[in-house]
């Protein structure tokens, strides 16, 4: 059960993350709120001392990554999406 509410939560997650992240350029930093989440969590961990850096690395950088570039991603394609309706309004 713990496991299903797991991946229910992640899945949320991401779905918002994903949908954040394609706001208008003038609010880039909705689609910041996940990346800004991840790392005060992972720094809350890290203090507690419930992450070794030595054998964790992998698990931290893997879906830290995938946070930013998502981020990224839609950032550009945010930004694409605005340029393109400012040429529809100039011809």
């Amino acid at each position: 059960m713990k496991a299903a509410i797991s991946l229910v939560i992640a899945l949320v997650v991401i779905v918002f993350h994903y949908w954040a992240c394609r706001r208008p350029p003038k609010y880039w930093y909705v689609g910041g709120i996940i990346p800004f989440a991840w790392i005060i969590f992972l720094a809350v961990l890290f203090f507690n001392g419930m992450i070794n850096l030595a054998e964790d690395w992998k698990t931290i950088l893997f879906p830290t990554v995938i946070v930013f570039l998502m981020w990224a991603e839609g950032h550009e394609v945010a930004k694409k999406k605005e340029i393109a309706k400012m040429k529809a309004k100039d011809i």
